[in-house]
């Protein structure tokens, strides 16, 4: 793809455009209705097909040369993309100060394992998916790609802490992509202070 102006050089216009197209930003993907962004549709194009996981799989291996916990707390962010492309704010709105009902939805309607201590305040979460269901992942990566996992980690605070109204601290305890046989998670409700 071209990025350059008449000149050869390269425009604002042209590098946003290019970054817009090879998904840097998420809007040339469809939004929780299925219509492209406004990016999209102005330009009417679209990645080609493949090219965001195999963006991730160059990228991944280079955050592992970063500090862990920055290269973690990075992908923890990078969540709220497929939080609110789900629109998980209006899935989890009903539930506000009711974990135990927001548990039981889980159980019910995403197939979740979970057991929940409003003592401790603990919750255990076992995704009882024999696959990794991670929208970024195709099943033949080929690719050590468990870092990605950080991901799910800010997934499930943001869930959690929008019904509790507080931060809230998850860990990804084992997963398919790390070599677990199934996606499982520990959320604490009541976050330690570091």
């Amino acid at each position: 793809m071209d990025i350059s102006d008449a000149t050869g050089g390269t425009t604002r216009r042209s590098f946003l455009r290019s970054a817009c197209l090879m998904g840097f930003c998420a809007c040339a993907a469809p939004n929780a209705k299925g219509e492209a962004g406004a990016h999209a549709e102005s330009e009417g194009e679209r990645p080609p097909p493949g090219m965001p996981r195999k963006w991730i799989a160059t990228l991944l291996p280079l955050m592992a040369t970063i500090d862990p916990d920055e290269a973690r707390r990075i992908l923890k962010r990078c969540s709220s993309s497929h939080y609110e492309d789900l629109a998980m704010d209006e899935t989890v709105s009903r539930f506000h100060g009711d974990v135990s009902s927001f548990v039981d939805f889980l159980r019910t309607e995403w197939g979740w394992i979970v057991d929940f201590d409003p003592v401790s305040g603990v919750v255990v979460v076992n995704e009882n998916k024999v696959a990794c269901v991670c929208p970024l992942i195709s099943p033949d990566h080929g690719s050590d790609l468990g870092m990605l996992c950080s991901c799910s980690e800010g997934f499930a605070e943001r869930m959690f802490s929008a019904i509790t109204g507080a931060p809230v601290r998850a860990e990804v305890t084992e997963s398919i992509l790390r070599g677990g046989e199934r996606c499982r998670y520990r959320i604490e409700l009541k976050a330690r202070r570091a």
